[in-house]
């Protein structure tokens, strides 16, 4: 099962057997969208006969079979899949989250910045576009996808430059974009997001494997189609006063593709595209452990949005319905949600991710609820530019932040959640996990 690195740090202090049973929730969860399970359900092989989800491939047919994988957890995926290519593997290469790589034989792994694009994320779009390129109308394509590619994919459009990619993505992830904002602007500045990688895949055949990190659960990726325009990228600039904030070029660009001088990106692409795993199968599986260890599992949601305080501030009135009134569910029991919260920052800001903020937000709000703990984290293992995957916490974490010289509320102010929730050993330390389905927040109420 996922590893937390730190959890006997985590167990000896407040409500610990809550803390235990969130842990083993959140680990049973986790694992069962991790590749290991995913893969072998959806790719198998006998002899020739490969099976991609409803489709079979007869290899005897193919001439060659390449392997492109992008984003975090990527490198799991390609592992699987190829332990069963075997020797019908051409060449192949993995852009995965560096911290994340492991040796695949056969395959080039790269190391690349996440969640700014950095020369490294640049190297690997130069060798997809390199492997795409090659491939012929006899040969097949297995591209697998999962969060986070965006980043360790670089492929520059037009007259822009890696710093131009990377500039603009930090100033839209300060800004609290909703990923789907976020990836109108990134997928129309590239040569291969938006489903372009699968205009130049053409004419193989091309079978993409899915892991959704998005709220609305759909497919997405290089090899999708895409539903946005240039037009719908310039709005999102426009609506959050970004245009004159980003580099001149990248509006520049958008402006050209909106007036027709450059191709816009596909609303439709070839081939067959699998879900592995979504954000769903991650809150259906902690329902499915938490039900098992005697509480009663609610799922709120598994697409939340928004800011990270305001949810967790939502959140905990929901836990104090419980406490009182035994509603939306009956203690003992377990508040489950999924999706992707956000956090604005300006200059000056700390350091911490969305999961981490919700923790301590919650921390504050239910200082007074000693049947309450939560636990948020990040699915792959990492919250924000930290190597921190969440916050567990209970009624005495503000307290305790208090006895530590630290006040819970500037620490919030300043988003500066990870060093507040390290200085209590209420930090969560997975690594990463290898998957990426979002976020997962757990909220146990005892009876």
């Amino acid at each position: 099962m996922t590893t937390v690195r730190n959890r006997s740090a985590l167990v000896d202090h407040g409500n610990v057997t809550a803390r235990r049973d969130l842990l083993d929730i959140a680990s049973a969860a986790v694992d069962a969208v991790h590749p290991r399970r995913t893969v072998p359900a959806a790719v198998t092989r006998d002899g020739d006969r490969l099976r991609i989800g409803e489709r079979t491939v007869d290899l005897a047919a193919v001439d060659d079979v390449y392997l492109l994988a992008a984003g975090k957890g990527s490198a799991a995926v390609a592992a699987e899949l190829r332990s069963r290519l075997g020797d019908r593997l051409t060449d192949g290469v993995v852009a995965e989250k560096a911290g994340g790589e492991r040796d695949i034989d056969g395959v080039a792994v790269v190391g690349a910045g996440h969640p700014i694009p950095d020369a490294e994320s640049l190297r690997a779009g130069r060798r997809v576009h390199e492997l795409a390129d090659a491939a012929g109308p006899e040969d097949l394509v297995i591209a697998a996808i999962t969060g986070g590619a965006s980043a360790t994919l670089a492929a520059p459009a037009g007259d822009l430059s890696l710093s131009d990619l990377a500039d603009v993505t930090d100033r839209l992830l300060r800004a609290g974009l909703r990923i789907d904002e976020i990836n109108a602007v990134r997928k129309h500045c590239s040569t291969l997001k938006g489903g372009r990688l699968a205009e130049r895949v053409a004419p193989a055949t091309l079978a993409t494997l899915v892991v959704v990190d998005e709220p609305a659960g759909d497919p997405w990726g290089p090899t999708v189609g895409d539903g946005s325009t240039f037009a719908d990228a310039l709005a999102v600039l426009d609506r959050h006063d970004l245009t004159d904030a980003v580099p001149p070029a990248v509006p520049r660009h958008l402006r050209r593709g909106r007036d027709g001088a450059v191709p816009e990106t596909p609303g439709a692409t070839d081939g067959d595209v699998l879900v592995l795993a979504g954000p769903a199968d991650v809150v259906e599986a902690a329902r499915d452990r938490a039900a098992a260890r005697g509480y009663e599992p609610l799922i709120l949601s598994s697409t939340v949005e928004g800011e990270s305080r305001e949810v967790a501030t939502c959140l905990a009135a929901l836990a104090r319905e419980a406490v009182t009134h035994g509603r939306p569910a009956s203690p003992p029991c377990v508040l489950i949600s999924g999706g992707e919260t956000t956090v604005r920052v300006g200059e000056g800001a700390g350091e911490g991710g969305p999961n981490q903020e919700f923790a301590l937000r919650s921390a504050v709000a239910l200082a007074d609820e000693p049947r309450v703990t939560t636990l948020a984290l990040g699915t792959d293992g990492t919250d924000g530019p930290t190597d921190v995957a969440g916050g567990l916490v209970d009624h005495t974490t503000a307290s305790r932040l208090e006895a530590a010289g630290r006040d819970p509320v500037a620490h919030l102010d300043c988003h500066d959640a990870t060093p507040a929730l390290r200085a209590v050993d209420d930090a969560v330390v997975t690594g990463p996990t290898g998957t990426n389905v979002m976020d997962l927040r757990l909220t146990l109420v005892e009876a």
